[in-house]
Formats: structure tokens, sequence, C-alpha cells
């Protein structure tokens, strides 16, 4: 604090000596320029008076006449077409047209023209002042000042010893003023436990009061801590989240059994142990350092097959500082799966949704932009484009059925003979397998459950339906209903193409298809299987598949007789 002080009150001194140099600069130079406007202001209008006295005709060898110095100032006369008539320092024919210049132009506009150029060779400023000496022509005058850099140059000795003995002077009064203002804080600092011995700032004391209370209070805290540690360890040791207590040197005040299975750390006494040699992943010592900087951190590591969440707090001490951090670790395996799985899904709709849209959008295109005149061509792009809506509305419909499925509202239960349920599909599906040259039947025993009749009913038909499309001429599927203890057992076997091994595993995952070109072929939306599953779950059912690449695909559904 003291340097720091010491340097601002420094820093504050130079700046204000610089500023002040610099604008007492920039004032001398304005009131140079002032000066020359204004005697080049009172050569013009001599000047003028006595062009005017010998007459137009007599002008040009009047200004000849004059006898003008080449450092005193200049003359210049130019016409409306900004050919030089007269220069009092070159010769006029050979000079280049003036009406570009602004000094120039403000003239022949009716004003006074003034404008300031610099000449870098000669490290010069020169003034122009011009005005009409009648409708078309301009007299302009013009004189040579020194520039803000000479101004500079020609004072700088003498502002280079005032700097010199004002910074001198800056710093030790600075260092005079800092030791004069912290000398009552270092004194109050050192007898901070005596409240007798205050002296100094009267504005300080309540603030030095409340710091030794709060001291006072974290001692008692910590004691009372220690006191009860072992009480702590009793009740940490059986949570399901890990839990870490560090001191401000980063050694394990406290663990418990979660922390450690959490981090896959091996058993053992780490009380005193520095954190690192419970865990070295770089996450871990990332949020202990944001904790122990004052700030709270978490974030998500993953552990193996497993996802660790760590949130890291500091643990203040009035006055002090951070004196501790407490490490709290949850087990975020299914959240992040979940994530996933959301992730997954609303990229996977994105896609689904954009295809038609992007068929309908260039089909109607064609038809817009009459590509195509003959109707059977019209016809067959609206067939195509009705096919691809009907694909969109199919879609549409599935994913609302999902999100339904998943809000987990009460079902409208109600006796479900699957039996009959199973009949009453091969009926409906019976015109879509005459088409497939696919036969269709029905086995088993009668066995009624507990359920929603319309979501059995879509999972019956999911089923069956994939069984039909799936399949090959003269193919077979069937539906089976039988009891099994407890629980009524549905299946729906086919002959059809049957599903590899490699993808039997992930057939249920939303807009999971195993060959996305015949899915396309088929109208399937690759939601079908995952709203059976999850019907299937809401009822407490579980679902089964045996399938065999080229033999056919056999899906069994469990679901408990009473209702779960």
């Amino acid at each position: 604090m003291k340097r720091r002080m010491y340097w601002s009150l420094c820093l504050i001194s130079v700046l204000a000596v610089a500023v002040t140099a610099a604008l007492t600069l920039w004032s001398v130079y304005g009131v140079l320029l002032r000066q020359a406007e204004s005697d080049l202001a009172q050569e013009h209008k001599v000047l003028s008076k006595s062009m005017t006295y010998v007459g137009a005709q007599d002008a040009l060898d009047y200004l000849a006449s004059l006898d003008v110095e080449r450092d005193s100032f200049r003359i210049t006369m130019v016409n409306r077409q900004g050919e030089v008539l007269f220069d009092s320092d070159n010769d006029a024919d050979e000079m280049e047209n003036h009406l570009s210049r602004p000094e120039i132009q403000a003239a022949f506009d009716g004003q006074i023209g003034l404008d300031v150029r610099r000449s870098a060779t000669m490290d010069l400023d020169t003034v122009y002042y011009a005005a009409q000496l009648d409708e078309d022509t301009v007299l302009r005058v013009s004189m040579q000042t020194r520039s803000v850099e000479a101004v500079f140059l020609s004072v700088a000795p003498l502002m280079l010893a005032v700097l010199v003995v004002l910074l001198a002077l800056s710093f030790w009064l600075s260092s005079w003023l800092t030791r004069r203002l912290l000398k009552p804080i270092e004194r109050l600092a050192d007898n901070l436990e005596d409240p007798d011995s205050l002296e100094g700032y009267q504005e300080l004391e309540p603030f030095f009061n409340r710091i030794r209370e709060q001291n006072h209070l974290i001692r008692e805290q910590m004691e009372h801590l220690r006191a009860e540690r072992d009480t702590i360890s009793t009740i940490t040791s059986n949570m399901r989240e890990g839990l870490l207590l560090l001191n401000r040197e980063r050694q394990v005040l406290s663990y418990n059994r979660g922390a450690l299975r959490l981090l896959q750390a091996p058993d053992g006494d780490y009380e005193g142990k520095s954190v690192l040699t419970i865990s070295r992943i770089p996450e871990l010592g990332s949020c202990v350092d944001r904790a122990m900087a004052g700030e709270n951190a978490d974030l998500v590591v993953p552990q193996g097959d497993r996802y660790c969440h760590i949130f890291a707090n500091p643990v203040n001490s009035n006055g002090d500082g951070v004196c501790g951090v407490i490490l709290l670790l949850l087990d975020v395996t299914e959240q992040q799966r979940a994530e996933r799985i959301r992730r997954e899904f609303t990229a996977n709709v994105s896609h689904e949704l954009k295809t038609p849209l992007t068929s309908i959008s260039g089909f109607a295109e064609l038809m817009e932009n009459g590509m195509t005149n003959r109707p059977e061509e019209v016809r067959h792009f609206a067939g195509r484009i009705r096919q691809e809506a009907r694909r969109l509305i199919t879609l549409t419909d599935d994913i609302i059925r999902l999100s339904r499925i998943e809000e987990g509202k009460a079902l409208d239960r109600e006796p479900v003979e699957l039996l009959q349920l199973g009949r009453d599909t091969v009926e409906s599906l019976q015109f879509l397998a005459e088409q497939k040259q696919v036969s269709l039947s029905t086995e088993g025993q009668p066995v009624t459950v507990q359920g929603d009749r319309r979501m059995l009913e879509e999972v019956c038909y999911n089923l069956l339906e994939n069984a039909v499309k799936y399949n090959r001429p003269g193919g077979w599927a069937k539906v089976e209903v039988r009891p099994e203890g407890d629980s009524a057992v549905l299946t729906v076997s086919d002959n059809g193409i049957g599903i590899p091994m490699e993808h039997q595993q992930r057939i249920f995952e939303r807009f999971y298809r195993v060959d996305k070109s015949r899915s396309k072929q088929t109208g399937g939306t690759g939601l079908g299987l995952s709203i059976v599953k999850h019907i299937v779950e809401r009822h407490g059912g579980v679902i089964s598949l045996q399938s065999e690449p080229g033999n056919g695909t056999s899906i069994t559904i469990r679901l408990p007789q009473k209702p779960v």
C-alpha cells in the first residue's frame, strides 16, 4: 500500500508537470500564430488600399516596385482561374495553378482565407492570408513562423531545468506525504489487539474494531470446528456426495469416502496432506486456485466412464483473506448423458425437418419459375410436395407423441386384452401386408393388462408395421401373446431382412436407422421404436430384441398384469 500510494502521488505530480508544460507550449504557439495572422491582415489591408490608389492597370508594377525582403513576408496575386499573376519570391510564369489552395478558394467565395502549412524541410510553418481585391483577383500575403517543434526546442533547456526541479520536489513531497498518511495506520496495525492504544484517524477506529471482533470470532469458530471434526466426519462419511475441506496451504482438513470414490483415489489417510495426494487432475487444481483467489468455481470433469461436477467455494476469514476451500463433488453422469441425448435429439430433429423442407422448397421453386409446363410434370411435383409434407406431418406427430409420453403424466388405465389387440392390429395392416406380399397371423392366449389402450395399440401397430415394411415378398409376420407368471408377454416376429449385430444395441435410440436409404423409401422417421420403448417403460415393462441378418427379427415385450 505504501509503495502504491507513493508511486500514485509521483505519477500525479509527473502528469501535472507534463500537462502544464504542454499547455504552456501550445499557448505560446497559439500566440505566435495569432500575431502572425494579425500582422498579415494589417499588411494585406495596406497593400489593398495602395493598389486601389494606383489603379488596376499599374497594380502589378506597383507590387514589383516594392522592396520585399524574402524572409519577412511574401506577396502573391492570383486570378479566378488560379493563375499566378505576381509572386514576390518566384517567377509567376513558372508557378503551378493555385486554385486548389484552401485560402484561395475561401477568398473567391467571399471570405477571408486563412491557412497554415508545414514545411518539413525547413521545420517552419507558413501562415497564409488571402482576400479579394475585386471579383477576378485575390491578393495573398504570407509569412513564415516557427513550428510548434521549433518553439519547443527553443525553450527546451529552460523547461527541462524547471521540470527536473519540479520532479525532484514532487518525489520528495510524495515520499513525505506517504509516510505521514500511513504512519497512523501502521501504528494502529501494530497495536490492533489493544483497543486503548488507538491513535490516528478517527474514521478508521470502527473498521479496526470490526476486524478485531471478526478475528476473535474466527478463532472461536476454528476451535469449535476442530472440536467437532470427528462428528462432522461421521456425518460426511455417509454422504453420497464427495466433500473436501482444505486450508490455505491446500492441505486436507477433512474428506469422506464419496470424495475418494468420485476422484478414483485409493483408501488411505489424507488428513494434513496436500490435495495432490488425492488427485492430480488439472481441473481440480484449477478450481482450488480460483477458490483461493476468492472466486466460486465449478467444473464438470470426466472420470473414466463417469462425470464428476466439482464445486469449489472459498472460506473467508474476515480481515484475513481466504483461509480455506470447501470442495463439493457430485456424480452427474446421468445428467451428462441426458444432456448428450438432448443435444443429439435437437440435432436430429433439425436434420429431419430440413430434408423434407428443402425438397418442398425445391419443387415449389421449379413450379414458381415455370421451369415445367407439362401437366404431368406439375402433377408429379405436386405429388412429391404432398409426399414430403406428409412426411413432415408424420415426423411432427411422432415428436409430439414422444414428448407427451416423456412428460410423465398419469396414464389413463383400463383393462386391455392383448390377444384381441393383436388381432385388431393385424386387421388394420392387412392391406399393407397384401401390397408387400407378407402374410400376417395372431397366436396365443388371452391376457389382460391395465394400461392406456391407445398407447398399447400404438406399440403393437409400430412393431407389426416394421415387420411388414422390412420384409421380403412371400415373408410372414405374426403377433404372439401369452401369460408368464405375473407378466403378459407380447412378441412380434418376422422372417424379414433382420438387423445386423452392430446395430442392435442402438435400434431403440431416437432417429437411429440401420439403413437410411431404405428408411427413406419406407417413409420412416426413426422415432417409432423409441416411442415403443418409452410406452413400454411407462407401463413398467421391459422390451428385448433378437435378430439375425437374413433370418428375421423378434421383439418381445413383458408387461406387468397389475399396475406398478
